[in-house]
């Protein structure tokens, strides 16, 4: 190999042979350069914006366990890195998942308002009465009723961008309200004294007319000092963390009272941070799962990157079908096709990733599926513990 007489390191040297000194290692570019190279320097780094990107997304969404097997046989070069692209379509969905949420407000008179505009777009009746009702059955009733009620205001508003969004966000929220009434109506007879309940226990319970929530601890009212949560397996620094945290929560929840887009943000902040976490969870569900095939660790991290980075890239897709529809104004024409593609993008993911587990470990079809509803069930399980800890540690660090 021959190298210019002018190519030579600046630190030692030595020739160079390439864009680092194979001698002392200082690459050949530094910051001393045009600003505009830099710049295309960490758009490379960061997003990885070459003809690697185009061969791996296409394999990623069509090639189920494609990208774990060619990394693993070494054929690594040609595509993005399991790491960048899980991290960047994580960040990138929850980042869209944040912006397509609709921001509403839901006042004493249920008038549900879209963020940035005086139009009021729903109105049901005003307050839904749940908190009159002294029955399980009635608040069911009144339920249908409103769920009959929204589903004919949807139908009337199909057309109007943005609204079915918000309508359907409304109900949730509705639907939240009667529960949560339910569940007053059948812990009533604890709260009178029932003695198959331990008044003791921790908890905590919400006046939605009061500014704070009730937060209490064998049978009383917390209080940090006279009667601070106090856990007996941890040290006594731990338990004044403990308690330092929950006195957060009271100031907190008057905020979110006030701007409840505060908690949703704080949450979908918190989402990509426990999804990190729970990719490593998930890579030793396969290890154990497939430890009679005495694969390395790292090569079940590889398989879960690859297997969430789908996901995440198939919740894109999914928003973006649902932005599209509503740009169009959701015309009638076009709900049919369009409920059909989102119903496949639906289905596609379940058999993308029970292809995907069997083309990485090459089981028979009934282990496969065996495997798929073990991990299935334990990431479920995994995601709900996962969200409520997002939530109550929104609820304390906003």
């Amino acid at each position: 190999m021959t190298t210019p007489t002018d190519a030579h390191c600046r630190n030692c040297g030595s020739p160079l042979y390439g864009e680092h000194c194979y001698a002392c290692g200082q690459p050949t570019k530094g910051l001393v350069r045009h600003f505009s190279s830099i710049l295309g320097d960490v758009a490379d780094t960061i997003f990885n914006i070459d003809g690697r990107l185009l061969r791996t997304l296409p394999a990623l969404l069509l090639k189920p366990g494609f990208l774990t097997r060619e990394y693993i046989e070494g054929h690594r070069v040609r595509y993005v890195s399991p790491v960048r692209l899980f991290v960047f379509l994580c960040i990138g969905t929850f980042f869209a998942a944040k912006l397509a949420t609709p921001s509403f407000e839901i006042g004493r008179d249920d008038a549900v308002r879209v963020a940035g505009t005086d139009a009021v777009v729903i109105n049901p009746d005003g307050n839904e009465g749940f908190e009159e009702i002294d029955t399980v059955e009635g608040v069911e009733a009144r339920l249908e009723e409103v769920r009959t009620e929204m589903a004919t205001r949807r139908e009337e508003s199909k057309n109007v961008p943005g609204v079915v969004a918000v309508l359907e966000s409304a109900e949730k929220q509705i639907e939240a309200d009667a529960r949560q009434r339910i569940e007053e109506l059948r812990a009533t007879p604890a709260m009178a004294g029932d003695p198959g309940v331990d008044s003791s226990s921790p908890g905590l319970s919400v006046d939605e007319n009061s500014d704070t929530p009730n937060i209490n601890f064998n049978g009383k009212p917390w209080h940090a000092e006279t009667n601070p949560l106090v856990v007996d397996s941890l040290p006594e620094s731990a338990n004044d963390w403990l308690n330092v945290q929950i006195g957060h929560i009271p100031q907190n929840w008057k905020r979110v009272r006030e701007d409840p887009d505060l908690l949703r943000n704080a949450f979908y902040s918190a989402l990509p941070t426990a999804l990190f976490v729970l990719v490593p969870v998930f890579a030793l569900l396969l290890k154990v799962l497939y430890v009679y095939q005495r694969r390395l660790y790292m090569e079940h991290l590889v398989s879960a990157l690859h297997g969430h980075a789908f996901v995440c890239a198939m919740l894109l897709v999914l928003m973006a079908m649902t932005s599209f529809e509503s740009l169009l104004g959701s015309p009638a024409w076009l709900a049919a096709p369009m409920g059909w593609l989102e119903w496949l993008a639906l289905a596609w993911i379940p058999a993308y990733l029970w292809l995907h587990l069997k083309r990485v470990h090459g089981q028979r079809w009934f282990a496969t599926s065996l495997n798929f509803a073990i991990l299935g069930f334990a990431e479920i399980l995994l995601l709900s513990v996962v969200a409520v800890f997002a939530l109550l540690a929104a609820l304390v660090w906003l």
